[in-house]
């Protein structure tokens, strides 16, 4: 055993650097419906290089009944023959090594060995919340190094001749009148989608990408996996969006995250796009995928502020809003590591190089803007059924929903909740449109979320509803502490794991390209230029940067329900993909900054050659 860990150690030292790395679990876990009211899940080769690992795609409900097999060996290192059973083992030091353990909440009491639960009924008692419900299993050893499942040999005592690679299977039985999980994917190849449950809007949950799957969640760099393009990487019908300067957005469908901490970023120019641009981090980084030199950073959450905030006139809006326009680097300080919520259209925005993933637009959202007091934890919220994807794009992306759901999740450890006095919400639109928008209704469950219903009206409309909630939650003092202490320590995966060098994020943006030479032009070139598009961009025109207060008065609140359960999400036949509708208004600002560049630049645009021509061409 020492003499593994000294050749270890010495080889860590000749890479010069050290690598701490956290395994993450379904590395292949495959869940399946076997009719309305029974999910069976199995893992194969579960994971062996670590006391306990979470398996976030297997999930729970209350009064879920639960049977566990399991069987199959484990290569646990060292000299000579050494595979041992994963239940069961045999040999020296089995009797407190060697064998797979698991952890359901609310089922087994604790970590048990797997072997103690075998084949037995384990019922899911209530009062956990469901964000903890998912499966944890785990190994037991004193050296995990070199455990794993290559060269197998037929095992101590030959407990292995003959016996593949460890296994775990679990029935489980959804109670009479519920169904079970909304899991699902849309296929089997590496740009497909994988999740385990849904939102209740029917949406899929923190999906995965198919190669996360299969390669023990390791994040997909997009455009090596695929050089054939992505169509040939994902059985979904994925569409690409372009816009006159850049693309292609490669889009999926209306997805949901949630139990993930954000940052605020920056916000684009309004010579771009104008974009509010926040950095989400899943905690598994679910869709999440990898920059070129195999670095992560999170995923991109974008939204037009001239569609969204520029239209807000709910208080604590417009308290980040002025941050933003006035000091990013405050607002960066003040939104970091933020619990959020989001629902948008996941995609891979293929017009930077690294053709990364993001939420674009981003439907709804909710985050937390202040829970330095938990007698009034402040979340800011939105939500719309309609949006564009920014500067490389060209086309409204249109949900066909006018009911729009979003679940603020249970503080843990809260025994109640009450929403506070200053909840407030109000409408907005960037149409112009006189359009009635309802207050949404809040809901209670204990231990599960409060949930904000928002009823919208046609996305035609381009209308929808923002505001503040404010929560008081009931818990004790010692660990009302302990949370806020917690609370103001948690950074980021950005702290934590390798990302590209400042330089390189910022310059791969084509947004950041176009500043650039806007940053070039003289003071009479940027007369000009400003000048032109001031007249031709139709978001410009009579509305100048400050557009805040355009929408209508606080709306009437609804009384609170509280219930003992949320429904179960819906299972929809399919994932809800956007309609696509031709959007003028994106056509007009680019023609009105191309035509701005070229008088700016006398027909002479650095770095493209053909903008000015009689059939000009940016890309």
């Amino acid at each position: 055993m020492n003499t593994r860990f000294l050749l270890t150690a010495l080889g860590c030292l000749l890479a010069a650097t050290v690598a701490v790395v956290y395994l993450r679990a379904d590395t292949a876990v495959r869940c399946t419906q076997n009719g309305p009211n029974q999910t069976v899940c199995r893992i194969d080769e579960p994971v062996v290089k670590q006391p306990s690992t979470p398996y976030h795609m297997v999930t729970f409900h209350t009064g879920d009944r639960i049977v566990v097999n399991a069987g199959g060996c484990v290569q646990t290192g060292g000299h000579g023959a050494t595979w041992k059973r994963y239940v069961n083992p045999s040999g020296s030091n089995s009797d407190h090594l060697y064998w797979g353990t698991i952890s359901i909440p609310g089922a087994t009491q604790g970590v048990m060995k797997v072997s103690d639960v075998l084949n037995q009924t384990l019922t899911v008692s209530p009062g956990i919340a469901d964000a903890d419900l998912y499966l944890r299993l785990g190994y037991r050893d004193d050296d995990y190094s070199d455990n794993g499942y290559d060269s197998h040999d037929d095992g101590t005592e030959n407990q292995c001749k003959g016996v593949g690679n460890a296994f775990v299977t679990l029935t489980i039985d959804h109670p009479a009148g519920t169904t079970g999980t909304c899991g699902g994917n849309t296929g089997t190849k590496p740009m497909d989608l994988a999740w385990s449950d849904c939102d209740l809007n029917g949406f899929p949950l923190n999906p995965r990408w198919g190669y996360q799957v299969d390669h023990n969640s390791a994040t997909p760099y997009p455009a090596k996996l695929c050089p054939q393009g992505f169509y040939a990487c994902a059985t979904w019908p994925i569409t690409n969006e372009y816009g006159f300067w850049c693309g292609p957005h490669v889009n999926w469908f209306a997805v949901t995250y949630h139990q993930s901490p954000a940052d605020w970023e920056s916000k684009s120019t309004e010579f771009t796009d104008d974009d509010y641009n926040f950095r989400l981090f899943p905690p598994n980084e679910e869709g999440v995928t990898a920059h070129p030199d195999n670095t992560v950073n999170g995923m991109e959450i974008e939204f037009d502020s001239d569609e969204t905030i520029d239209h807000f006139t709910d208080p604590l809006w417009g308290e980040f809003h002025r941050l933003v326009h006035d000091n990013n680097s405050a607002a960066q300080a003040r939104v970091k590591s933020r619990p959020m919520v989001v629902t948008g259209l996941l995609g891979l925005d293929c017009g930077h190089p690294s053709c990364s993933s993001e939420i674009h637009p981003a439907y709804a959202m909710a985050f937390d803007w202040d829970s330095s007091n938990l007698s009034d934890d402040q979340w800011l919220v939105f939500a719309r059924n309609w949006g564009d994807e920014g500067y490389c794009g060209s086309t409204q992306h249109d949900l066909p929903v006018n009911d729009l759901k979003l679940l603020i999740p249970w503080q843990p450890g809260a025994t109640s909740v009450v929403v506070g006095p200053d909840t407030q919400f109000y409408p907005f639109t960037s149409s112009g449109n006189d359009v009635a928008v309802s207050s949404p209704q809040i809901t209670i469950a204990p231990n599960q979320g409060v949930l904000i219903d928002f009823t919208l009206p046609d996305p035609s409309a381009q209308a929808g509803v923002h505001g503040e909630v404010h929560l008081q939650w009931t818990m004790s003092q010692s660990l009302r502490q302990s949370v806020i202490s917690r609370r103001s320590t948690v950074i980021t995966r950005v702290g934590n794991v390798a990302q590209p060098p400042a330089e390189t994020l910022e310059t791969e943006k084509p947004e950041n390209r176009m500043d650039e030479l806007i940053a070039k032009m003289n003071t009479a070139q940027l007369q000009i230029f400003k000048t032109r598009l001031q007249t031709l961009n139709p978001r410009l025109q009579a509305t100048g940067v400050a557009r805040v207060g355009l929408s209508g008065k606080r709306l009437a609140m609804r009384p609170v329900v509280e219930v003992s359960k949320l429904p179960p999400p819906p299972h929809l036949a399919r994932p809800l993909a956007p309609r696509s509708v031709p959007d003028p208004l994106m056509t007009k600002r680019s023609e009105a900054l191309r035509v701005s560049l070229c008088e700016a630049y006398k027909n002479a645009v650095p770095g493209y050659p053909a903008l000015c021509s009689a059939t000009p061409r940016a890309r």
